[in-house]
């Protein structure tokens, strides 16, 4: 599969169970889906957080999980970069400093002066987490991410905090990086995944139901445009 990710497992909570096939390659990957639906247990297993019952997965050709040989690689020896919705960034260190935090653990680090240069962070190198905005802490948190050179990305609900304007920034930013990993975003919302393109996956009740590309991230949207000219207006 080279660069990308071959994932299926089954994970029991009490009351409810989360399984999946998946199949994540270089580039874009939404998991579209509500509240509960099994998304972020997705990704936690992706990282090795949660260790399901019954599952495989290999990245980059390696295998990261096997249930039935036992294999069960920890998650600081998996590589993959993760960034959840309320960016992670270290309160006391400024910009630069997060990334060169990431940037120790890098198996070849290059200057950190490279990566606020390629991703448009000049001017904030010295600022802490709360001198800048929710976008611009998203940005770097995703920068740093990439600086300890993951051999995949995952992001949860990265554009939740954010509101319009700067959610079509930071989705620009991700794009424009022209990232040749695969990068697994979770939402809840069909117009970022249509935003983003790429391969998509809908959960729902803890099940994969549906897979496709950007025709079912559309097709959602027309359903929800659909429905809200239908609805009465109130006066």
């Amino acid at each position: 599969m080279g660069k990308g990710i071959v994932l299926r497992f089954r994970k029991t909570f009490p009351g409810s169970v989360i399984e999946g096939e998946f199949t994540f390659e270089e580039g874009f990957n939404l998991i579209l889906g509500p509240s509960g639906s099994g998304k972020t247990t997705t990704l936690r297993v992706i990282c090795g957080l949660e260790r399901p019952e019954e599952g495989f997965m290999s990245c980059c050709g390696e295998v990261y999980m096997d249930t039935e040989r036992g294999v069960f690689l920890p998650p600081q020896r998996r590589r993959i970069g993760i960034v959840f919705q309320d960016h992670n960034l270290i309160p006391h260190l400024t910009v630069r400093e997060n990334i060169e935090f990431a940037l120790r653990k890098s198996e070849n680090p290059v200057p950190v002066e490279e990566f606020i240069a390629t991703f448009g962070l000049e001017g904030l190198e010295n600022r802490y987490p709360d001198q800048i905005s929710g976008g611009e802490q998203q940005r770097v948190a995703i920068v740093r991410a990439l600086a300890y050179r993951p051999r995949a990305l995952l992001l949860d609900e990265p554009f939740s905090s954010l509101d319009f304007s700067m959610k079509m920034r930071v989705i620009e930013f991700l794009k424009s990086l022209e990232l040749n990993i695969p990068v697994v975003v979770v939402t809840h919302d069909p117009l970022e995944a249509f935003l983003l393109a790429g391969k998509v996956y809908v959960m729902e009740r803890g099940r994969k139901v549906r897979e496709g590309r950007r025709d079912i991230a559309e097709e959602i949207l027309d359903r929800i445009a659909l429905l809200k000219d239908r609805s009465p207006e109130v006066s």
